[in-house]
């Protein structure tokens, strides 16, 4: 077994990923991370996220970037939950995990939810190198909403997973005539009693063509940042303008490849990062 395996495998003695670096070689990356994380200092980008909405000093994708950088050989891991905007194996979610690979020098891999059978597709690697092994589960679920990712929580996080951070990405699959904040307060409470250590963020969604999610989205933000939760403003950062806004849409709701451009410099801005090359 090549050192950088042996390595790795050593970091995580539960379980382990595979990561495919550059020549196709497969790597086993442990995703177990210790629940006494070391205390997170802030970074210049916490000074200017114009794209972030949080009542906290440092935000949580800051936090979790500066833990990485600070702790260079603890693994970490991410959690996705979400609707299909979230899901598309080119967009801004393993966008976001190549250049955590990239920026921090660790191996990513990701998993994607398979809404037809409720369990996980094989794994991908998102990037190779040298420092502990960051795991990225996307259970995203196309067409489907908070209630569904409450009733499958248990296999989108297993028990031996332990999360650093986990997204909240939900909306268009939610009652838009009412508001989101307590449509999520289920899975919210739900998460906090399971993981305490984690730290969470929800994703203010783009805009979907010809819909009016004014009274889903009043008072999201104020909402979540009295739960002491981040929040990535995605929406803003679409056009209002419907012309400009179809243009950056397929279906009327999920981006195309421009809007997931526009989607991942938003996420990456909350986090800090720049744009994997």
């Amino acid at each position: 077994m090549p050192k950088v395996v042996k390595r790795i495998w050593d970091s995580a003695p539960l379980w382990a990923w595979i990561v495919m670096g550059v020549c196709v070689i497969v790597l086993a990356v442990g995703l177990i991370v210790s629940s006494n994380r070391t205390a997170p200092t802030s970074s210049p980008a916490a000074q200017s996220l114009p794209a972030t909405s949080t009542a906290m000093q440092t935000p949580a994708t800051v936090a979790f970037v500066d833990d990485a950088r600070a702790n260079p050989e603890t693994p970490k891991t991410l959690v996705l939950l979400g609707d299909s905007t979230g899901a598309d194996q080119n967009g801004w979610a393993p966008a976001l995990g190549e250049s955590v690979s990239q920026t921090l020098g660790r191996p990513v891999a990701t998993r994607y939810w398979n809404p037809a059978t409720d369990s996980y597709g094989e794994m991908v690697g998102l990037g190779d190198g040298p420092n502990g092994p960051v795991g990225f589960w996307n259970a995203s679920a196309s067409g489907k909403d908070a209630d569904y990712t409450l009733d499958n929580l248990d296999t989108m996080i297993a028990p031996d997973v332990t999360p650093d951070l986990i997204m909240l990405n939900f909306g268009h699959t939610q009652d838009t005539s009412a508001p989101l904040a307590p449509q999520l307060q289920p899975l919210i409470t739900e998460l906090r009693q399971r993981y305490p250590d984690a730290d969470l963020v929800a994703i203010k969604q783009s805009p979907a063509q010809g819909a009016d999610a004014d009274a889903q989205l009043e008072g999201f933000a104020a909402a979540m940042d009295a739960e002491g939760i981040q929040v990535i403003d995605v929406n803003s950062a679409f056009p209002t303008d419907t012309t400009q806004l179809s243009a950056l849409l397929r279906d009327g709701v999920n981006p195309n490849a421009d809007g997931q451009q526009l989607w991942t410099k938003t996420v990456l801005a909350a986090y800090g990062l720049p744009e994997a090359q």
